[in-house]
């Protein structure tokens, strides 16, 4: 059944769908997921994405999508309310995390040239570590799954300090120290060329699990047997005189084929650094320290290579990140933002940057771990210097930014938010409708969504306590505003677990979802967010681990989505939910009424003839539970003929058994994600009004669940 149809069934099939894998591998097991059976994953309550949130307050939304110096004008506070708030009430967050801020007074209001300065980051990897079945599957976090977007909430604290950075003086006159002769430099490069699928099970092809697996993520292109990758820093700056074995070298990376290999990262001049095995799709985070200084034979170049030792031609593996740390001397390559580290000193650093594009005009000092701030000395010209005090910390974190104006990004509005607390009672259902505002008004005014939830929360319905929630409101909430992400929902789901009265019953999404694979390269196309609606988890995209907690595959409530695009959409599969559940709950128990709910066909999809036979003794077995006195049902069974891909030549006894009425199709065999081996027609070609049939897929290797 190709994609297209699947994808139009609300409006002619009505039913749960579900899901089984079939192991053939010795690395995976056999489990049976159903959305109709409740299983309930018991855990500990954790902390939520949305425990930052203070739902007495209003908030300030901005996006950023740059690392870069921020500020926030105060005519751009006052035009958002805020003319009016002390500057040192002033909090913002990001990712769920408090970003330390600058005020251009300490204190008290801020006058018509003051401002709010902080570093602005882009979105990053960070919050999609939790969506990996192991957190140390991820590989790198430069770069986030989802977009490059951060969204940053600015709110007004009055009841606790704030994070701040103080200007401290920088006093280079009497200066006794002598300046720093080198800081260790980290050099890096990170990959965002594709996304690599990670683990996968080969069975004839490749077959991936929709947990975050191993090696999942931004990576490389492929490294193929005889083509090493290979990256040339330039101006590296080596300071030669630094201590003899200082270099550090890290690598992550994942194979992509069921082969053995090696591992190889080089220097220039084919200097081997690191040879380890990584066979089949296993991964490696590598820490290589204590590396001679001379093997960086260049002060002002270093050439690095990562290889795959495969003897398969067709072999692969990617490359998420490298970096390599070494002493370097302050020249800072006329950049104008640089990022360096400094050990303890008991008696403080003079330090003398060379190179640096401040333009003119004093560039600032982020003291990351104690939260200083200062202004460079620039008398000398060519020349930034720092008198730092002394400190015990082990690392010091700094960023040198140029003030130039053309360094720095300027928030012209703010838009305000003020977040729903679905704690509250009047918030709490036991029916959730997952939705997006996009489904809310069909072109003619009517919001189907809405009726949907009417029709639910009447005696007809069920009787429910259903309510609406919005994708977006969701996504600020539980997700930090990222958008598509995942942790959306299932943040969402895992809170009302644990803050309910009465536990949700179902979980309804209402709107189209794609898998993040296919809509994070593509989001530039406004088509991709028309039909990735209401986002689901991994790739190949699984709503059960959507509703599961961290870490398993157990849903926490039946889950359910009505993939529509658009609200006419939501108005038919209503219109059809009725009809279907009218037509169960009719009195009338004729068999010229009811006899068809009895009638069931049985479909199966092989590959080989040794699949037709085995596929053949399950449907068996299947048949005669339907044909016991128990059920006491009508079977017909469709067993595709051929090898070819999809099976075309029942299609017409397909169609005739549908018209007459079915009340279960159960199909078992092969899919993609966009086809069954079994051709079914489009549902509104079909004339069975009002017998709808419930659908039950049993898909050999769609999805894997590694244990």
């Amino acid at each position: 059944m190709s994609h297209q149809k699947n994808c139009t069934n609300q409006k002619m099939f009505i039913g749960e769908f579900y899901v089984a894998i079939i192991n053939k591998s010795e690395h995976m097991k056999k489990i049976f997921l159903s959305l109709v059976i409740v299983l309930i994953a018991t855990s500990a309550f954790s902390q939520l994405n949305n425990s930052w949130i203070d739902y007495s307050k209003t908030y300030y939304k901005f996006k950023l999508a740059n690392d870069t110096l921020c500020r926030i004008s105060q005519p751009t506070l006052a035009a958002a309310g805020l003319s009016s708030t002390q500057a040192q009430h002033f909090q913002l967050w990001r990712n769920g995390k408090e970003v330390r801020l600058y005020t251009s007074v300490a204190t008290g209001l801020l006058g018509a040239s003051d401002y709010i300065e902080f570093w602005g980051q882009m979105n990053d990897g960070i919050p999609d570590k939790e969506l990996y079945r192991n957190a140390d599957y991820q590989l790198g976090e430069k770069y986030s799954l989802e977009t490059d977007t951060a969204v940053y909430f600015l709110t007004v604290n009055t009841t606790s300090a704030n994070l701040r950075y103080t200007q401290s003086p920088n006093i280079i006159t009497g200066n006794t120290l002598p300046a720093e002769a080198y800081f260790m430099r980290k050099i890096e490069q990170n990959y965002n060329n594709l996304i690599n699928g990670g683990y996968a099970a080969v069975i004839g092809e490749y077959v991936y699990s929709s947990a975050y697996d191993m090696g999942e993520g931004w990576s490389s292109n492929g490294v193929a047997p005889g083509s090493p990758l290979s990256k040339v820093f330039t101006n590296i700056n080596k300071y030669t005189a630094g201590p003899p074995n200082s270099v550090t070298v890290t690598i992550a990376a994942s194979g992509n084929a069921l082969n053995a290999r090696d591992l190889i990262v080089k220097f220039s001049n084919n200097d081997t650094i690191l040879r380890t095995p990584m066979p089949f799709f296993n991964y490696r985070k590598d820490t290589i320290r204590n590396i001679a200084l001379s093997r960086l034979t260049s002060p002002s170049a270093l050439a690095v290579s990562v290889a795959n030792s495969s003897v398969i031609g067709g072999d692969g593996m990617t490359v998420s990140n490298f970096s390599v740390t070494y002493p370097a001397t302050f020249n800072f390559n006329n950049e104008k933002n640089f990022y360096f580290e400094l050990p303890p000193s008991a008696v403080g650093n003079y330090v003398v940057i060379n190179n640096f594009n401040n333009n003119g005009v004093q560039p600032i000092l982020y003291d990351y771990t104690s939260g200083k701030r200062y202004l460079g000395d620039i008398s000398t010209a060519g020349q930034v210097k720092f008198v730092l005090p002394a400190a015990t910390e082990p690392i010091r974190k700094f960023n040198l930014i140029s003030q130039d104006v053309s360094n720095m990004h300027t928030i012209a509005s703010l838009t305000s938010k003020t977040f729903i607390n679905y704690a509250a009672a009047a918030n709490q259902g036991d029916y959730l409708i997952i939705s997006h505002p996009a489904l809310y008004n069909n072109g003619s005014g009517v919001n189907n969504v809405d009726l949907y939830k009417q029709y639910r929360s009447s005696a007809t319905g069920g009787g429910f306590n259903a309510k609406i929630y919005d994708i977006n409101e969701l996504t600020d909430q539980f997700a930090f505003g990222i958008k598509k992400h995942p942790a959306a929902v299932r943040d969402f789901i895992r809170f009302a677990n644990q803050q309910y009265t009465v536990k949700p019953k179902y979980i309804f999404i209402i709107g189209r979802g794609t898998a993040y694979a296919n809509y994070t390269p593509n989001q530039s196309n406004p088509a991709a967010d028309q039909i990735n609606l209401v986002p689901s988890f991994g790739w190949p995209a699984s709503d059960i681990l959507l509703v599961a907690e961290p870490g398993s595959n157990i849903p926490i409530f039946p889950v359910g989505r009505l993939g529509a695009v658009n609200g006419t959409e939501v108005g038919i599969y209503l219109n059809k939910i009725k009809e279907y559940e009218l037509n169960l709950a009719s009195p009338q128990q004729t068999l010229n009424d009811k006899s068809w709910m009895k009638n069931v066909l049985l479909a199966a999809g092989p590959a080989t003839e040794d699949e037709r036979a085995e596929f053949i003794s399950y449907l068996t077995l299947y048949e005669n539970l339907f044909k016991d006195t128990l059920f006491g049902g009508s079977t017909q069974t469709i067993i595709k003929s051929s090898v070819v891909a999809i099976e075309q030549q029942q299609n017409q006894q397909i169609e005739q058994a549908m018209n007459n009425g079915l009340g279960y199709v159960k199909y078992f065999g092969h899919s993609s994600a966009n086809d069954l081996a079994v051709n079914l027609n489009f549902p509104e070609n079909y004339t069975n009004a009002g017998k709808y049939p419930f659908f039950h897929v049993v898909v050999v290797l769609l999805v894997i669940f590694r244990f």
